[in-house]
């Protein structure tokens, strides 16, 4: 496949992305649940005393500190897609195991909890977030961080996992609900990435869509989850907002059966008993905390 036709694809993914996200852009009525964040958490001093970490964001507002400290952990952090999670998910413990430590990869489940909680110690609101695609049959999904810029009155994404932030037609920075509703109105939300200028947002759509990008964000945008608390080592519990009549435990479901079939088909039998016991386990659980998209979208409150 030459670069031409793969852009064809990638454009036709994301077209086809777009359009489920159109058809789905009412979300399920849900909570008015409380997400909190601390700024006060003893480990953060330890967090700002081993790293220069206060350098790395520079002055400015609350966003432009937080990209700076995204773009900084990215090429320090090294991607590994099926790393265990066996390390203790908070931000010191990630940090010793991985930072410049390119033979200790971790996934973006833990890169988004380090930026989170350097954001957090620099006393700038953020939350991480979770991203999910809506076919039990598709195992990726993503994981970033949202912070809440004082200036604009918004939420942003950042992903330290690829360096990058979220933006519309006009190179505005977009949260996640805004950039999943103007990509269901087919709208140009792309990525930037660093080095990546704002200047012409049309001809940066036209090269993300080839490189895969777009489609790459809009394929996890069917529904998120948040971590009811923020702070250090905080996470445990997340509240998912939904697309209305979205069957949200019927979908993982279908996924651990997914799972076991595949791992059936590769002959890994040492692994079959672990998953089974993840379905019997979703099979009590119950369908999830559904926030609504109100408390999801709102300016925050911080809880000392």
């Amino acid at each position: 496949m030459n670069k031409q036709e793969s852009k064809q694809v990638q454009q036709l993914l994301w077209d086809i992305y777009s359009g489920i996200l159109f058809n789905t852009k009412n979300f399920a009525a849900g909570r008015n649940i409380d997400i909190t964040y601390k700024f006060n958490c003893p480990e953060y001093a330890q967090l700002l005393l081993r790293y220069p970490i206060e350098k790395a964001a520079g002055k400015g507002g609350d966003f432009e500190r937080a990209l700076r400290l995204c773009r900084w952990l990215h090429p320090r952090l090294k991607h590994e897609s099926y790393y265990d999670n066996h390390v203790p998910c908070n931000s010191l413990a990630l940090m010793e195991y991985s930072f410049e430590k390119p033979e200790h990869g971790i996934n973006c489940l833990n890169k988004a909890k380090i930026l989170t909680e350097c954001c957090l110690a620099l006393g700038i609101y953020a939350r991480r977030v979770y991203m999910y695609p809506f076919s039990p049959y598709d195992l990726d999904n993503h994981v970033v961080t949202e912070i809440y810029d004082r200036k604009r009155r918004t939420w942003i994404m950042l992903d330290p996992s690829m360096g990058t932030y979220l933006a519309d037609g006009e190179g505005t920075p977009l949260s996640l609900s805004e950039a999943r509703k103007n990509t269901g109105n087919g709208e140009n939300v792309t990525a930037v990435a660093s080095r990546q200028s704002t200047r012409d947002m049309s001809a940066l759509f036209e090269h993300n869509i080839a490189e895969g990008y777009n489609a790459y964000y809009a394929k996890n945008m069917a529904y998120f989850a948040v971590d009811i608390k923020n702070g250090f080592g905080d996470g445990t519990e997340q509240a998912y907002l939904l697309p209305e009549n979205f069957n949200l435990k019927g979908k993982r479901l279908q996924t651990a059966k997914y799972r076991i079939r595949i791992i059936k088909e590769m002959g890994k039998d040492e692994l079959l008993s672990m998953l089974e016991e993840a379905y019997n386990n979703i099979l009590k659980e119950s369908e999830g905390t559904v926030i609504s998209e109100k408390a999801f979208s709102s300016a925050p409150e911080s809880r000392k």
